[in-house]
């Protein structure tokens, strides 16, 4: 699913380099949202899960999106793959 609306978006030469999304509605898409696969990202811990002087945010990777709904895949260094929502994605930083 993700990938036909990713494909939307795309410019193709049978169209004269335009998005599908652009001959329907006549403007181009905003794409500002979609951030690199790869970037450290800040994870939101929920209120229910953290006590009083704990971090508030753990630190993770950002794989892809998910197809399923609003979420990100993130990978947690010390357990498996997770689904998150409240995501901060630091573009600039690098990863070591």
């Amino acid at each position: 699913m993700f990938a036909i609306w990713e494909e939307n978006r795309m410019a193709t030469r049978v169209l004269g380099d335009k998005t599908p999304y652009e001959i329907l509605y006549g403007f181009k898409p905003s794409v500002d949202y979609l951030k690199v696969f790869g970037c450290p990202c800040y994870v939101l811990k929920l209120v229910v899960k953290r006590r009083k002087l704990d971090q508030k945010v753990d630190l993770r990777i950002l794989i892809r999106y998910s197809t399923k709904s609003k979420a990100c895949k993130i990978y947690d260094l010390k357990f498996n793959k997770v689904i998150a929502r409240d995501v901060k994605v630091a573009e600039c930083v690098t990863w070591n």
